[in-house]
């Protein structure tokens, strides 16, 4: 099942939160930030499709 919108949000907040905390290794640090860089790229999708159903409506 594909994650919402607000799941990958909560997801990279809790990232965000534990990057900041400097309680990871080096090496949780570099997974951590690689798994946000997919969430946020994931949170860019839905975004955008989101932003394409709404233009196919307006028209």
């Amino acid at each position: 099942m594909e994650k919402t919108f607000e799941e990958t949000m909560k997801e990279l907040e809790q990232i965000v939160k534990e990057l900041e905390s400097g309680e990871l290794s080096l090496d949780e640090s570099v997974k951590k930030y690689s798994l946000g860089l997919e969430l946020s790229k994931h949170a860019y999708d839905l975004l955008k499709n989101a932003e394409a159903k709404l233009t196919i409506k307006e028209e």
